[in-house]
């Protein structure tokens, strides 16, 4: 499957690649595993989180490992839109759902060094 470089606009194959690894970072088998989820995570990577925290990578990785060890993970993406934005960019927007809030979500994807990483991340309660 071809994919951009950072010198190009991304391709519709890395808005699926960048939708898929948005997606995998929903799954608890993936924010159990530290190794995998830092694989996803740059490395300057910051959130503003729809709890009212601000995340940075170390602090995240904790949380999601955390989460993943209490029980089974419930996350749900709704109404995933993946825009290239420029050479080596995408954001992705969704609603997540779990039992408890839905809060609308966005996310910065860089490629860097041939992996695509997010960037930034952030997320805002709203009423269901």
């Amino acid at each position: 499957m071809p994919t951009s470089t950072t010198t190009e606009m991304p391709t519709q194959d890395d808005c699926d690649i960048v939708k898929d690894c948005e997606l995998a970072l929903l799954h608890g088998a993936v924010r159990g595993d530290r190794t995998s989820a830092m694989l996803l995570l740059h490395k300057d990577f910051h959130e503003f989180g729809a709890s009212g925290v601000v995340w940075d990578r170390e602090s995240i990785l904790d949380m999601m490992e955390a989460e993943a060890a209490d029980g089974p993970v419930d996350i749900k993406a709704v109404d995933v839109v993946t825009t290239a934005l420029a050479p080596g960019v995408v954001l992705v927007t969704y609603d997540s759902v779990t039992p408890t809030r839905r809060a609308h979500r966005s996310s910065v994807w860089v490629r860097e060094g041939g992996r695509w990483q997010v960037r930034h991340h952030q997320g805002t309660v709203t009423a269901d």
